[in-house]
């Protein structure tokens, strides 16, 4: 599973929300047929410690029922379970673990939670969302379904929204914020200002991050109050869509290696952070077909998971074996 976490302001200081959030692959759990449907069963666990005691503890049986079979095997991240715990600030342990009931697959996760206090001045952490409701006030509770994996697909998705709130005593209209983008390394992608609306005694709204700007990969956005130093973080992955595999740009020019010439290769690999999702826009163009598809990269890499499933050997990957060397060539 792929989770993440985010922090809301709630009514009072002494307490803030935080949105746990885990999206799994149909992929990997375990479908029997019902009547001329298919249902698969799992189970999450949430533990919140604080030393020794036990803060919060939850645990959920969830089901996922489809049409055909063909969603039994889908490999992207279609199925998301969250829960919202309210808590006082502080330093936690969270533990969470998802089982897949018809298999004795599972899959856990024990980190370090810090509760900030969200108060005059602060903001929530920026939340990718696959459905949200923009809250009015901290009186209610946050409406959203999140995207947990926080994933965009370049070439498809030509914006990623992130839902923001600030809180404060302010009367001003709107708050002005900054936000920027950065590689893994801290290099800046790009930056910009932007601003949300005030409601009733918060402000919210959606900020949208170009993908172009993004680059091929693993991004953090960042956002602050313009002239304040306070900064609240979310990460962002872009990959290359559900057919091929999610990678960093370094690793699909791996893959790469028996579809096109080591110098074209070298060419995107030089490609200057900035300037990478042109260099692999320019790339999908110049092996289109004729209906301006992609099929002959997305044939490849159908090919490529075949021979890492039918030629695997011991330490070596089935693509780069003789046989997957053939059956790529």
């Amino acid at each position: 599973f792929v989770g993440n976490v985010a922090f809301m302001a709630s009514a009072s200081t002494d307490s803030t929300h935080v949105v746990v959030a885990i999206t799994i692959a149909n992929g990997n759990l375990t479908f029997g047929r019902e009547t001329d449907r298919f249902r698969a069963g799992y189970t999450v666990s949430i533990t919140l410690r604080n030393g020794a005691e036990t803060v919060k503890q939850i645990e959920a049986h969830e089901s996922v029922l489809v049409a055909s079979y063909k969603e039994v095997s889908r490999l992207d991240e279609s199925v998301i379970y969250q829960e919202m715990l309210t808590v006082k600030p502080g330093r936690y342990n969270l533990l969470v673990n998802v089982r897949d009931d018809g298999s004795s697959k599972n899959g856990s996760d024990d980190v370090t939670l810090l509760v900030p206090v969200l108060g005059a001045g602060s903001l929530s952490t920026p939340v990718a969302f696959a459905r949200v409701s923009q809250r009015f006030s901290v009186d209610s509770l946050p409406r959203m379904v999140t995207n947990p994996a926080g994933t965009a697909t370049f070439g498809r998705d030509s914006l990623v929204g992130l839902y923001l709130e600030g809180y404060g005593v302010s009367t001003a209209a709107r708050l002005p914020l900054n936000i920027a983008a950065r590689t893994e390394t801290g290099q800046m992608l790009f930056s910009d200002t932007v601003s949300i609306v005030r409601r009733q005694n918060l402000y919210s709204g959606v900020l949208y991050v170009p993908v172009a700007r993004l680059g091929i990969g693993p991004v953090l956005i960042s956002v602050w109050q313009t002239g304040m130093k306070d900064t609240t973080r979310t990460p962002l992955f872009v990959g290359f869509g559900e057919e091929l595999p999610v990678a960093t740009y370094d690793d699909m020019l791996n893959y790469l290696k028996w579809f096109a010439v080591p110098a074209r290769i070298k060419a995107l690999r030089d490609t200057a952070p900035e300037f990478r999702p042109a260099a692999w826009a320019a790339f999908v163009r110049e092996n289109a077909s004729l209906t301006g598809g992609a099929e002959a990269l997305r044939d490849y890499f159908l090919r490529l998971n075949e021979a890492n499933t039918r030629f695997r050997e011991e330490g070596v990957p089935g693509w780069m074996t003789d046989r997957g060397k053939v059956l790529l060539g």
